[in-house]
C-alpha cells in the first residue's frame, strides 16, 4: 500500500469551540459537534483506510463572516495554537495548517508567527472575505509573504450572499462553494496576482471547482478577448496584462481530490492541472459515517484513475510532500 497523506481535513478542538460559544455567542451549530474533536476516532478511521497522515485545518470557515477585526484576530490566534497543539500531541498523524481569515498588519504578524515560530506547514485562506475578491489590493501582502517564505496556501470556499432562496436546498454549499472557488481562482489570474507572484503555491479544495471542466472555455474566452479588444472594453479596463495564455496560470494551481469519489472528475482535474499538481484530499469528516465514506470512496477513486502507479503515488503523498517538505 502506498503512503497516503490526506491534504485537506477539518477539525475543531473542544477548547476552541467553548471559547467560540461561551465567550462570543456563536450559534452556527446546534449541539456539540464532538465528531470534530474526537481524535481517537479520527486515528482509527485513518488506520482503517490506510491513511498515514492528515493535514488538519480549522473547520467552520463561516464563523469569521462579518466578525469584528480584533475578535477575529483573537479567535484566529486561539485556533492556530490549538491546531499546533494537536500536531505536537500526535506528530505521527497530523500536519498542522494555520488559518488566516483576512489580511491586516496584525494578521500578517500572525502569519509570521505561524510560519516562523509555530512551524506550520501552510496557511488556510478563504475564497472571499466578506464579499471582497482575493485580488483586492488589501490581500496582496499575504501573497508576497507566502511566495517569499515558500508557504503554500490552502483555499477553502466561503459563503456569500447570492439569491435569498439559494440556501433552501443547501445549494449555496452544494454548488455555491465550488463556484466561489472558481471565482476566486479566476480573480487571482485575471487580477494579476499570479503574474506578480509566479511562484505562489495554492491548493484549491474540491478539485479546483469548475476550472478543470471548463479549461478549454477559459482558453477560448481569453483568446477571444485578446483578439477583439474593441468588443470587450469592460474586460480590458479591469483585467491585468498577462504575459502568457490565461489557462497556463490556472494550471499553476493545485487541486485536491475531494470530489466525493468521482473518477471522471479526478481524471479531468489531472488532465488540466497536471499529474504533479493534484493532491489527495477528502474533506474528512464531512460525509456520511462522519467522514469514513469520503475517505473510502476517495481512496478507491484515486486507485481508479487512468494514470501510472508513479503518478498515483504522487497523488497519494508525493506531490504534497514536495509542497511542504
Amino acid at each position: 500500500m502506498p503512503e497516503i497523506i490526506d491534504a485537506y481535513t477539518h477539525i475543531l478542538t473542544e477548547h476552541f469551540f467553548d471559547e467560540l460559544t461561551d465567550k462570543y455567542g456563536f450559534q452556527g451549530l446546534s449541539g456539540r459537534p464532538e465528531f470534530l474533536w474526537n481524535v481517537e476516532r479520527r486515528k482509527e478511521d485513518m488506520a482503517d483506510f490506510g491513511v498515514d497522515k492528515q493535514v488538519i485545518t480549522l473547520a467552520l470557515p463561516t464563523v469569521f463572516r462579518g466578525m469584528d477585526h480584533d475578535l477575529a484576530l483573537e479567535l484566529t490566534r486561539i485556533a492556530n495554537d490549538e491546531i499546533r497543539r494537536l500536531a505536537d500531541e500526535h506528530p505521527d498523524h497530523f500536519v498542522p495548517v494555520a488559518t488566516l481569515p483576512t489580511v491586516s498588519g496584525e494578521f500578517m504578524d500572525e502569519f509570521d508567527r505561524c510560519v516562523d515560530e509555530l512551524d506550520m506547514a501552510g496557511v488556510q485562506i478563504f475564497s472571499n472575505v466578506d464579499g471582497r475578491p482575493l485580488d483586492d489590493e488589501t490581500f496582496w501582502p499575504l501573497y508576497e509573504r507566502a511566495e517569499a517564505t515558500s508557504t503554500p496556501l490552502w483555499m477553502h470556499p466561503q459563503l456569500w450572499e447570492w439569491y435569498d432562496w439559494a440556501s433552501e436546498y443547501m445549494e449555496h454549499r452544494l454548488f455555491g462553494w465550488p463556484f466561489d472557488t472558481t471565482l476566486a481562482l479566476s480573480r487571482l489570474v485575471f487580477g494579476g496576482v499570479l503574474e506578480e507572484y509566479p511562484d505562489l503555491d495554492l491548493i484549491s479544495h474540491h478539485g479546483g471547482g469548475m476550472v478543470p471542466f471548463y479549461g478549454s472555455r477559459i482558453a477560448m474566452f481569453y483568446e477571444q478577448r485578446q483578439a477583439y479588444p474593441e468588443n470587450y472594453p469592460g474586460f480590458h479596463e479591469h483585467a491585468a496584462d498577462l504575459s502568457r495564455p490565461a489557462e497556463e496560470y490556472f494550471q499553476q494551481f493545485h487541486a485536491d481530490t475531494a470530489v466525493s469519489g468521482s473518477v471522471p472528475a479526478l481524471d479531468c482535474a489531472e488532465s488540466f492541472f497536471g499529474s504533479s499538481n493534484v493532491v489527495f484530499g477528502t474533506d474528512y469528516p464531512f460525509s456520511p459515517e462522519r467522514g469514513r465514506r469520503t475517505v473510502d470512496v476517495t481512496v478507491d477513486a484515486v486507485e481508479g484513475m487512468d494514470v501510472s502507479e508513479d503518478v498515483r503515488a504522487d497523488v497519494f503523498a508525493g506531490n504534497l510532500r514536495r509542497l511542504v517538505d
